[in-house]
């Protein structure tokens, strides 16, 4: 046996499904681990956990209660597969099946030309709808996002949409870029596909716990121009990044 807790996140695929197993959306689970509880699957679905603070406080539920993960859905692979992301970090994938499957293409970084003025248009998207959209950071921040193919979408919980990646016009993004990129102001372009949109006019929180993956406002308390909030990776691809060293910031 093992002296340390050397393995405290699986190494190897989830076996095949074992009678008894729950499943309710292509995953395969482990029991609760109280054996004298009747639940097919533990709270996070891996092995060795417990289905609730009951059981693991001893007291196993009286039937199968529990037969799917309760785990967040924000914790689960970003591919939609059912199983938690590998590092328990939300926008990950579980492994490098689903990373390979949903392999988006290699972003391209270029220098920017200066934007033209005119209004900050941002697509109103809908439902299975693609569009563009633009992301303001610091260059080392979008060179990363680059090369991981992921935004934070766990932070930050204080934003006007709450926790998600932030996306705007080009013009919006440009001067988010100016003001917060420590110097070094850059653009991820991304093109982006929601499927169950929410639009509101003002600051809102709690879209995502009504079961929307996204959120368009038409202004919040901190801005007059219209954002979008996207709360998965799964809906975002990079197209490329854009270096605006050397550009002036647009004027509000």
């Amino acid at each position: 046996p093992c002296t340390t807790a050397a393995h405290l996140i699986p190494s190897s695929s989830a076996p095949s499904q074992a009678a008894g197993s729950g499943s309710s959306s292509g995953g395969t689970f482990s029991r609760c681990a109280n054996p004298d509880c009747p639940c097919t699957s533990s709270f996070s679905g891996l092995q060795g956990d417990f289905c609730c603070m009951s059981c693991h406080g001893g007291v196993p539920c009286q039937r199968n209660v529990h037969n799917a993960p309760q785990a967040p859905p924000a914790n689960q692979c970003a591919a939609g597969c059912g199983r938690p992301s590998f590092n328990g970090q939300a926008g990950q994938f579980c492994g490098l099946t689903c990373r390979q499957k949903f392999a988006k293409p290699t972003p391209t970084v270029r220098a920017s030309q200066p934007s033209k003025r005119g209004p900050d248009v941002l697509a109103m998207g809908g439902k299975g709808q693609t569009f563009e959209a633009w992301h303001g950071t610091s260059r080392t921040n979008a060179l990363q996002i680059k090369s991981s193919g992921c935004f934070r979408v766990d932070t930050p919980a204080d934003g006007c949409l709450g926790k998600g990646a932030y996306f705007a016009g080009r013009r919006k993004a440009e001067r988010f870029a100016h003001d917060f990129g420590q110097g070094q102001p850059a653009l991820v372009r991304c093109s982006i596909t929601v499927q169950n949109p929410c639009y509101v006019d003002g600051d809102d929180r709690s879209w995502q716990a009504r079961g929307f993956d996204s959120c368009r406002a038409t202004s919040t308390s901190k801005s007059s121009n219209p954002e979008w909030c996207i709360a998965s990776n799964s809906c975002i691809q990079v197209v490329e990044v854009v270096d605006l060293r050397g550009q002036a910031r647009p004027a509000n």
